[in-house]
């Protein structure tokens, strides 16, 4: 089961350094497991359902979408620089952060974060598993994460929180 964000700091460090100690093969099929579940979740969502607000969450699908890609993107960068060797700064930020980029249309947004995805299986297929990891960057709730660790929590942890947002958006569309 993965850790809800909501447990806590040290059940979140905990359960992210469980998993990047299994190594880069291991976390890369978590991502892609996950990857999978969020697109056949979203696979056939049209326009209006993807804006539509229910009870179940303050966000919409296209919403929590927009959110995901930004930090996606973030995310890409702090791979690419921390396992290249080279430290990362992180740049200001708040909790739940939208992006600045609007989208057309939920099928634009869409294709950008599968584009994003792709990008970042790029950059962990081409990590050295073993370069850069005592370099840490600063996560605003969660403390210092290597590289590998960021894998596991942004693109695992994180992404997995929002696949029950979605999930639950979902279940109430289509009820």
């Amino acid at each position: 089961m993965v850790v809800r964000l909501d447990a806590g700091r040290d059940a979140v460090r905990a359960y992210v350094q469980e998993h990047a100690s299994r190594g880069l093969r291991h976390v890369r099929s978590l991502i892609a497991d996950d990857n999978n579940k969020l697109f056949t979740l979203i696979g056939d969502l049209s326009e209006e359902e993807s804006r539509a607000v229910t009870s179940a969450n303050e966000w919409s699908v296209f919403e929590t979408l927009r959110h995901l890609s930004a930090s996606l993107d973030r995310g890409k960068t702090r791979l690419e620089v921390l396992s290249s060797g080279q430290p990362y700064v992180s740049p200001p930020m708040t909790a739940g952060q939208m992006g600045d980029v609007e989208y057309a249309s939920f099928d634009e947004l869409r294709r950008a974060c599968e584009a994003v995805i792709a990008a970042i299986d790029v950059v962990l297929e081409r990590a050295d598993p073993a370069r850069g990891l005592e370099l840490t960057a600063e996560h605003i709730a969660f403390g210092p994460f290597n590289w590998l660790e960021w894998a596991v929590y942004s693109h695992h942890v994180h992404i997995h929180d929002h696949i029950g947002q979605i999930e639950a958006i979902c279940g109430q569309l289509r009820a």
